[in-house]
C-alpha cells in the first residue's frame, strides 16, 4: 500500500504539473483540508495524505489556487505550494503567540502563529493578500512574503471574514461578528468606515458578517456579503457604499458561510449542507457535493474541513468551513456528557439528611440526571476533605461533604456529578505564602491587588474578590490536583469556573502579572492552563463563561473565547441569564418570551460558534433579580423559567443547569414532572 501511494504521489507531481502556469494536467481531482492534515483526492483511488506538521496533525482550513501555486490556511498560519506537494510556511509579520507546557516541575514553550480566521486574495491581481486574526488584519502585496498588521476598526476583537481588491485601486473590507461591515481603502489612507446598513441588528448590535466575495465577471467588481443566523446576501453598491439585499435563505438552513461565485451561481455551506443560490431565477438547491465531503471522510477517517475541486486541472470551485453540517466525527466525550440536566447545588446543602432528600425528590420529580456540586467554591476553601498532602498543605478546608458517605447514596441513583471548581478568583491562594500567586499592583509589585469601585458618597470600596494570576504554572498545579482527587473520588465531570482574568475595578489597569512570560496574553495564558489539565484529566471538562461570551465571538475583556476554548474542553456552560444581559436584548413583542429567545438563539449560537465540537450545556436562570424586565415578567417564575428551557430543547437540547443560589428549587416541580415534561416546539432546528 506504502509503495502504492509513493508511485501515485510520483506520478501525480512530477514535472510540477499540479500547479503549474500551463495547466496541462487533465486529470479531474480533489483537494481537501482536514483535523489531520491536506489530502489528494482522485476519486478512484484512496485519498493521499500530501502534507501535515512533519507527521503530527495540521487543521487545514482553507485552500486558495493563486495563478502561481496554492495556499493553504491552517491551525498554523498560512503556507504556499508551486507544485502542491513542497510547502513553505508565509507568516513573515504574523504574531506569534507563546504556550507555556508545564511537565514534570519543568516549564516549557512552544510558539504559534495567532489563530487566523480568514484569508482572501486580490481577484484582480493574486500577489495581494489579506488574512484576518480576531484583532486585526494582515495584508500582503508580495504574495505573502512579508505581511504588514492593520488594527481592528472597533476595540472589540471579534472579526469574522476580510476581502481584498484593486479596482480602480487596493480596497479592503472587514466584516465584524457584531459590530457589522468596514471598508478602507489603502491608497487613499482613508479611516475606516461603517458601511453596515441594511444589516439585521440584534439590539445595538449587527447580525455577523460571515463572509464576503469579490465577483469579476463583470465589468466592475461584485461585492458579495452573507450574514450568519440572520442568513441574507447582500451586494453592496460602491457607489454610495450601501448594501443592498439579494436573498434571504432562511428556507436553506441558519448559516451562510464560505461563498464561492461562478457564472451567476453563488455556492455557500450552511448547518444542512452545501447549497447553491442561482442569481438568474432566485432559486435555492443543495448540491451533490456534500455527498462528496461526507465520502472524503469516511475514507480519510478524518473531519474535513474544506476542499477544493479541479476539473481538466483548473479550479471549479473552492469551499471552506464544512465542519457546519459534518458531524460524524466528535470528541470522544462529547456523548458521555451530552444529555445530563441537573441542579447546581452548594456542598453544604446535601450535608443535611433533609436537604438531600428535598434535592433528590426535586430530582426524581423533574427527571433530572446531573449534581452540579461546590467542591472548591467562590472564595477558594475546599468543601471535602482532600488525601493529597500537597493540596492539604496549601488548602483551607470548610464544612466538607463526607465523599464516601454521600457517593454511593448518589451513584445507586445514576446521578451524573459534577464537581464545580472557581479556579482564578481564590482568597485561599491568594494570600498564601505572603501572595506569592496573588495577583499584583503596577504601583507596588510586591503587593496583592484588589479591585476598587466607588460606593455611596462618592466613596471608594474594595470589592470583595481575590484573584490570582493566571499566568501562573503553580496555580494550574494546585487546581489540576483538586481536580484530579476529584475525579478519582467519584466525580465524573469537572467544571472549571472563573476560567478569566479580573474585570472589575476602576483600578483594573492596574493589575500586574509577575508570572506572564514573553509573548503571552491573556488568551495564551488560558489556553496554556486548559493545555495542562487537558493533559492531566481523564474525565470531561467542562467551563462556564459568561452568556455574552457564548452569544458573540469575543472573549476580549475576559479570555474566554469559545473558538479556542473548545480545543481543550468538552462542555461550555454559558450563563444565559436575561437579567443579566441589557434590558433591550432581544426584547420585543411578544416580550414575555424573551427568556425563551435568549435561550434559544444562545445555546444554537454557542454550538456553531464552537465549530460542534463541544456540547452546551447553559444555566438556567432560576433566581429573581432586581432589574426592569425581572420585575415585570418573573412573576411565580413559572412562566419565565419554562420559556428558558424551552428554548434549550427547540434548539440544540443538549442539557442545561439551574442556578439558585440558596437551592430554592421547589417551583420547578411545577414546571418539570413525571406527568408534564416541557416538549419541544420543533424537531431539530428550526
Amino acid at each position: 500500500m506504502k509503495i502504492f501511494l509513493l508511485t501515485l504521489m510520483i506520478s501525480f507531481f512530477s514535472g510540477h504539473v499540479l500547479f503549474a502556469e500551463n495547466e496541462i494536467n487533465n486529470k479531474d481531482f480533489i483537494l481537501a483540508g482536514s483535523d489531520r492534515g491536506l489530502y489528494y483526492w482522485d476519486y478512484k483511488n484512496p485519498p493521499v495524505l500530501i502534507f501535515d506538521d512533519n507527521g503530527q496533525p495540521l487543521e487545514v482550513r482553507k485552500i486558495i489556487r493563486v495563478s502561481y501555486g496554492v495556499f493553504i490556511l491552517t491551525s498554523k498560519g498560512i503556507f504556499f505550494s508551486i507544485d502542491g506537494l513542497r510547502y513553505e510556511a508565509r507568516n513573515k509579520g504574523i504574531n506569534i503567540r507563546t504556550i507555556k507546557y508545564y511537565r514534570n516541575g519543568i516549564k516549557s514553550f512552544s510558539y504559534i502563529t495567532e489563530d487566523l480566521k480568514d484569508l482572501e486574495v486580490d481577484p484582480y491581481n493574486d500577489c495581494n493578500l489579506i488574512a484576518c486574526c480576531k484583532g486585526g488584519v494582515y495584508i500582503s502585496t508580495n504574495a505573502g512574503r512579508e505581511f504588514f498588521f492593520m488594527n481592528s476598526p472597533v476595540s472589540y476583537p471579534s472579526i469574522k471574514s476580510v476581502a481584498i481588491f484593486s479596482y480602480p485601486s487596493l480596497q479592503i473590507l472587514v466584516g465584524h461578528s457584531f459590530k457589522g461591515l468596514y471598508y478602507k481603502n489603502l491608497y487613499k489612507n482613508q479611516y475606516w468606515k461603517n458601511i453596515s446598513s441594511g444589516i439585521p441588528r440584534i439590539s445595538d448590535t449587527y447580525e455577523e458578517v460571515s463572509d464576503i466575495k469579490i465577483d469579476i465577471s463583470a465589468n466592475e467588481p461584485r461585492v458579495v456579503v452573507a450574514n450568519n443566523f440572520t442568513p441574507i446576501l447582500y451586494q453592496l453598491n460602491l457607489k454610495n457604499n450601501r448594501l443592498e439585499k439579494i436573498a434571504d435563505l432562511s428556507s436553506a438552513g441558519f448559516l451562510i458561510e464560505s461563498l464561492f461565485i461562478t457564472n451567476n451561481k453563488i455556492y455557500f455551506v450552511n448547518n444542512k449542507g452545501i447549497y447553491r443560490y442561482e442569481m438568474h431565477d432566485n432559486s435555492v438547491s443543495p448540491t451533490e457535493l456534500s455527498g462528496i465531503v461526507n465520502k472524503l471522510q469516511l475514507e480519510t477517517g478524518q473531519r474535513i474541513l474544506c476542499l477544493a475541486n479541479f476539473e481538466s486541472g483548473k479550479l471549479q470551485l473552492s469551499l471552506s468551513e464544512l465542519w457546519a453540517f459534518n458531524t460524524d466525527i466528535i470528541k470522544p466525550y462529547f456523548y458521555l456528557a451530552s444529555g445530563k440536566n441537573g441542579l447546581y447545588v452548594q456542598a453544604s446543602g446535601l450535608k443535611n439528611k433533609n436537604r438531600l432528600n428535598y434535592i433528590l425528590n426535586i430530582m426524581e420529580k423533574c427527571g433530572l440526571n446531573m449534581l452540579v456540586v461546590d467542591m472548591k467554591d467562590d472564595w477558594g476553601y475546599l468543601r471535602f476533605k482532600p488525601e493529597d498532602s500537597y493540596i492539604r498543605s496549601i488548602a483551607r478546608v470548610v464544612n466538607p461533604l463526607d465523599l464516601e458517605g454521600f457517593m454511593p447514596v448518589i451513584k445507586k441513583k445514576n446521578i451524573y456529578m459534577v464537581a464545580r471548581m472557581v479556579v482564578f478568583k481564590d482568597k485561599v491562594l491568594y494570600h498564601y505564602n505572603n501572595g506569592i500567586y496573588a495577583v499584583k499592583n503596577t504601583d507596588n509589585k510586591n503587593r496583592p491587588w484588589q479591585g476598587i469601585k466607588i460606593g455611596k458618597n462618592n466613596e471608594a470600596k474594595t470589592i470583595e474578590e481575590y484573584w490570582v494570576d493566571p499566568y501562573c504554572e503553580k496555580v494550574w498545579e494546585y487546581n489540576v490536583a483538586i481536580a484530579k482527587e476529584l475525579s478519582m473520588r467519584g466525580f465524573d465531570e469537572i467544571q472549571f469556573d472563573y476560567i478569566r482574568f479580573p474585570t472589575d475595578g476602576i483600578n483594573i489597569s492596574k493589575t500586574f502579572y509577575e508570572h506572564k512570560e514573553n509573548g503571552m496574553d491573556m488568551e495564551s495564558a488560558i489556553m496554556s492552563f486548559l493545555q495542562y489539565a487537558r493533559e492531566n484529566l481523564d474525565i470531561p471538562i467542562s467551563i462556564d463563561i459568561y452568556g455574552a461570551n457564548g452569544f458573540y465571538r469575543t472573549g476580549s475583556r475576559t479570555g474566554q473565547d469559545v473558538e479556542i476554548f473548545k480545543n481543550y474542553v468538552d462542555v461550555i456552560c454559558p450563563m444565559f441569564y436575561p437579567s443579566h444581559f441589557s434590558q433591550d436584548f432581544l426584547d420585543f413583542a411578544p416580550y414575555e418570551i424573551r427568556p425563551y429567545r435568549i435561550y434559544y438563539y444562545g445555546s444554537l449560537r454557542n454550538f456553531y460558534i464552537g465549530r460542534k465540537e463541544v456540547v452546551i450545556r447553559p444555566y438556567v436562570q432560576a433566581f429573581k433579580l432586581n432589574v426592569s424586565y425581572d420585575r415585570k415578567y418573573y412573576g411565580n417564575g413559572i412562566d419565565y423559567i419554562k420559556n428558558e428551557i424551552k428554548g434549550i430543547e427547540d434548539s440544540i437540547n443538549q442539557g442545561y443547569t439551574f442556578w439558585n443560589m440558596g437551592m430554592n428549587y421547589s417551583i420547578l416541580t411545577n414546571i418539570l414532572n413525571e406527568n408534564e415534561k416541557i416538549s419541544s416546539f420543533s424537531e431539530g432546528f428550526k
